[in-house]
């Protein structure tokens, strides 16, 4: 497997768990479009940390690259693509007028 299969792989089990968690727990969800904003905005937010952190971990510890990918990445990117769930559904509804 190359470094962009994983890569490929880890965003796509990422977006597979944060449409499982948006399933699994639908209350978890903003009601308003400022709840939404201000997610998106945290998870741009840990977004930028996570690349930070990923970057520094990577460095000083090259051979726990994996362990640092799993227990940093994962769960920003995890994150993140939860975010954008929300605010696309806060979007539907406001556009449904629910």
């Amino acid at each position: 497997m190359t470094t962009a299969q994983l890569l490929v792989a880890f965003t796509i089990g990422t977006a597979v768990l944060a449409l499982w968690s948006h399933v699994r727990w639908p209350g978890a969800a903003p009601g308003s479009m400022r709840g939404a904003i201000v997610r998106a905005v945290v998870a741009l937010l840990l977004l930028q940390v996570g690349s930070a952190l990923l970057g520094f971990g990577v460095e000083a510890a090259p051979g726990l690259a994996i362990g640092i990918v799993v227990l940093v990445a994962v769960p920003v990117l995890t994150y993140a693509f939860l975010a954008s769930i929300w605010f696309l559904k806060v979007c539907a509804d406001q556009l449904r007028g629910a």
